[in-house]
């Protein structure tokens, strides 16, 4: 049977801060995280990814709980209608009192960059004159770290708890339950979200796209992270290249507990790519990234009917 399913990914951002840390004077700072060696890499938080795929779920046309959360003080008490909003469901929640809590089913990685950070700032300046001063008063000037890099970031989706509430995380004496069929929608959506992803701080200047340029997906019937340190990349001759040892070492080592397996690899990105698709072709399908969400969402749409779980 089915228990989770898995997800890895890489994204692209060409010149961006996507998820800033604290300001240091005038500089916007973004984060990083210092590796052994000392240098450091840019990530972007797992709430920063968990914000965003709420907001493309709003886009697609779902009700978020967040209107209609109650606020006192700095405890914030959710509606605690999982069957009703889809964000408790795939996200948990948790009530200040202690009473009900849900744990995400959804769980989620930073999105950590794969090359170090190399300094680079964007400068932005602020002229009074455009306020109605004289351009002697001068303005003021501010600096924003900025990278180019490839990110890569898993998903863990358990299976077994999307559309199923436990009475302590209700406050009820009994469990709830969605559906075969909305569960699945939920499910469905929520790769669509992953395919539309963007978001972050700075996004009307520093734009940046998060969909991802490869994507590798397995259904299994355990739970574990199966590609969360198994993305891997180098830079060559203006393209990256995929790592494909610590990618097909982690589908040797969990194969056996995967059910469906499939890639997907947005032509042009990897100066590798024929090499990308000959190496996992063995392992599952390998197609493009829409074509490969698409099948992700076939896939799904085969759960708990019967066929898959």
């Amino acid at each position: 049977m089915s228990r989770a399913i898995a997800i890895g990914y890489l994204a692209r951002v060409s010149a961006g801060n996507v998820n800033a840390s604290h300001t240091e004077g005038n500089v916007v700072v973004t984060k990083k995280v210092t590796l052994p060696d000392g240098s450091m890499v840019p990530y972007i938080s797992g709430q920063a990814i968990r914000r965003m795929l709420r907001d493309r779920l709003a886009d697609l046309g779902y009700a978020l709980s967040e209107p209609f959360a109650t606020v006192s003080g700095q405890e914030v008490t959710p509606p605690v209608r999982p069957w009703e909003f889809v964000d408790e469901d795939l996200f948990g929640y948790l009530d200040p009192s202690g009473g009900r809590r849900r744990t995400s089913p959804v769980r989620v990685s930073a999105a950590v960059g794969l090359f170090p950070f190399q300094g680079d700032r964007d400068l932005g300046t602020r002229s009074f004159e455009r306020f109605g001063h004289a351009m002697e008063v001068g303005g003021n000037m501010f600096e924003t770290e900025l990278y180019a890099n490839l990110f890569k970031g898993a998903l863990l989706i358990e299976l077994d708890r999307v559309g199923i509430f436990a009475p302590l995380e209700l406050g009820e004496k009994q469990e709830r339950s969605l559906d075969s069929s909305e569960r699945r929608r939920r499910l469905q959506n929520l790769l669509e979200a992953l395919n539309l992803l963007w978001g972050g701080g700075r996004t009307a200047r520093l734009l940046s796209d998060l969909s991802p340029k490869f994507i590798a997906y397995a259904r299994l019937d355990a739970k574990h992270p199966v590609f969360l340190e198994a993305l891997a990349a180098r830079y060559e001759d203006g393209h990256y290249v995929l790592d494909l040892a610590p990618l097909t070492n982690a589908l040797d080592r969990f194969g056996r507990y995967c059910e469906q397996t499939l890639f997907g690899v947005e032509p042009g990105i990897f100066g590798n790519e024929a090499e990308i698709r000959a190496a996992l072709a063995g392992y599952g399908e390998v197609l493009t990234v829409h074509e490969a969400l698409n099948r992700a969402k076939a896939d799904v749409n085969a759960l708990w009917n019967g066929s898959s779980a």
